[in-house]
């Protein structure tokens, strides 16, 4: 029962919100719309439960002394702060405003940076011109940013005495053309991958939302 349940579940929600998307009855819009209402009912619990899992998962750090085990007080500290300040008195309190900005904020900059740091890294992996399509790829990408920020069109004016507007409409060209084109292709195929996944969930062939792999 502890799978049956959950897979019968599945299947009969799954079903009825794919069959609303594609019916415009009164009817089962009614019924899209009461699911809708009872998943935003459920979405505080799926809360708790995750932060019940952050806990968990730092307070076994911490009792292992894991790599690192030191951070997860830290995590604690930050999660203890925030509730207390703004559960009381809200998000527009000072104090809970200067934690947001003053700490949150960078620390989602800092993770941003880092970010650059690592797609700077893969570029420069991918443009290393060993073959043609890697070729094709190093030329593009130049053409883009050399279109795309100011200090590209005032090297091409000082460097080449014609075609002023060439880098902008070599650049709008590769994104308008070969780039959409690639673009759709990825998102068709990440389309159909997401609707495979979603009916092998709702047939049950797919468990591991379940805790297992079977």
């Amino acid at each position: 029962m502890r799978r049956q349940v959950p897979l019968a579940l599945c299947f009969i929600f799954g079903l009825v919100m794919m069959l609303a998307e594609f019916s415009p009855h009164p009817v089962s819009q009614g019924i899209r719309k009461e699911i809708i209402d009872w998943s935003l009912i459920i979405w505080p619990f799926a809360l708790v439960l995750a932060v019940a899992s952050l806990v968990h998962t730092h307070w076994i750090r911490i009792r292992r002394r894991a790599e690192y085990w030191q951070y997860s007080y830290l995590v604690f500290i930050g999660m203890i702060v925030m509730v207390v300040i703004g559960i009381p008195f809200g998000k527009r309190h000072p104090a809970f405003v200067w934690m947001f900005e003053n700490v949150q904020v960078p620390m989602d900059a800092t993770m941003f940076s880092l970010l650059a740091f690592i797609i700077a890294s893969a570029a420069y992996r991918a443009f290393r011109a060993r073959t043609f399509e890697a070729s094709l790829l190093l030329a593009a990408a130049l053409i883009v940013m050399i279109g795309n920020v100011p200090v590209g069109d005032f090297i091409w004016n000082k460097l080449i005495p014609f075609g002023d507007d060439l880098p902008s409409t070599a650049r709008q060209w590769i994104l308008d053309n070969p780039n959409l084109s690639s673009r759709r292709g990825i998102i068709l195929g990440i389309s159909l991958g997401v609707i495979s996944q979603s009916i092998r969930i709702i047939l049950g062939i797919e468990r591991s939302y379940l805790g297992g792999g079977d």
